[in-house]
């Protein structure tokens, strides 16, 4: 394969190596006319700019790092998708990253982007994640960041999240209505922002009911299927079964799905299971998963678009919170009592 230079397409149009430089940037000195011819010769003989160079010789490199936990989880990749999409129609490269959930990948994912000299990175951090200290350092870097989904609370940065305490007791209050009183929560960590959020919307709901809180209900995991499917387990050796579990995510109402059929339980006439997720994901689940609906496309595009902005200065150091109403969505899975 032949490297074709800046070199190589001046000598085809007979102009300098400057002026096809300046035109292949876009540069104000060179006119309309003369830009087209350039950038026709250039795909004619098949010029494929050095990234690498542009980037030394620019503070700018007009890509963007992410970070999420996990790819295998759809919500994380329809989030990508549209921050893919966004950041590409603004004329952004993406360099996307998976910290497995283990913190230690998460920091490892960040220090390389940044040595890639990324304008700007947008990160969910892991179900492991308590030392925010590689975010202190970003922010004396004054690289903009936008966290989405779970936040490094306290931080200083712009955020993207969800409501999801509000979503809990708007939900559960539902749920109450139609009947249903005896409620467990499959929570996740407390320790994770979205997990603290779900909890403590579901304990504000209870007291709302004036229903007294069984802690031995209350079954912290992280938020993988097999976290669904060993919580199940520990209700079951409880011996004192609710109507209906409020699982943290739909990877965790999955995993209670699969150890429910395996323990010859018949949902929602045996107990009902509902939990926060999105409407596409809902067809994939028999019966039907009752959701909290959560939208990861509109998710994945405000918090492109935050960070695109930033990097633009146009909030200034002000850092942005955007906060994402959810909505309730009754399937199959849970079976109304009126």
């Amino acid at each position: 394969m032949v490297n074709i230079r800046q070199s190589d397409i001046a000598k085809e149009l007979n102009v300098s190596r400057v002026t096809v430089s300046k035109a292949l940037r876009n540069h104000p000195d060179i006119s309309s006319e003369m830009k087209k011819k350039v950038i026709a010769a250039s795909r004619k003989l098949g010029y494929i700019p050095n990234l690498i160079a542009t980037q030394l010789n620019s503070r700018k490199t007009n890509t963007i790092g992410i970070v999420i936990p996990d790819l295998e989880n759809s919500f994380f990749s329809y989030i990508a998708d549209s921050m893919i999409d966004y950041a590409t129609e603004n004329d952004y490269r993406v360099i996307l990253t998976v910290s497995r959930e283990k913190e230690s990948v998460e920091k490892r994912n960040i220090e390389n982007l940044i040595g890639m000299r990324v304008d700007g990175l947008l990160v969910c951090n892991s179900q492991e994640t308590t030392d925010t200290e590689i975010y202190s350092q970003i922010k004396k870097m004054k690289i903009p960041l936008v966290f989405f989904d779970r936040v490094a609370v306290g931080s200083g940065f712009s955020s993207v999240v969800f409501d999801d305490r509000n979503g809990a007791i708007n939900s559960l209050e539902k749920v109450f209505a139609s009947g249903l009183r005896r409620i467990a929560h499959f929570a996740g960590y407390s320790g994770v922002n979205i997990g603290k959020d779900r909890r403590e919307g579901y304990l504000e709901a209870l007291r709302k009911q004036r229903i007294p809180v069984k802690k031995e209900w209350i079954i912290e995991g992280g938020y993988e299927l097999n976290d669904g499917r060993n919580s199940l387990l520990k209700l079951l050796a409880l011996n004192d079964l609710p109507e209906v579990i409020f699982a943290v995510n739909d990877r965790v109402a999955l995993g209670a799905y699969k150890s429910a059929k395996e323990a010859g339980l018949s949902i929602p006439e045996d107990i009902g299971i509902f939990g926060y997720g999105f409407s596409e994901i809902t067809d994939f689940f028999d019966p039907q998963l009752t959701v909290i609906n959560q939208d990861p496309r509109k998710m994945g595009q405000l918090a492109a678009k935050v960070l695109i902005d930033e990097i633009a200065g146009v909030h200034g150091s002000n850092p942005v919170k955007i906060t994402i109403e959810e909505e309730f969505l009754w399937k199959e899975s849970v079976k109304k009592q009126k």
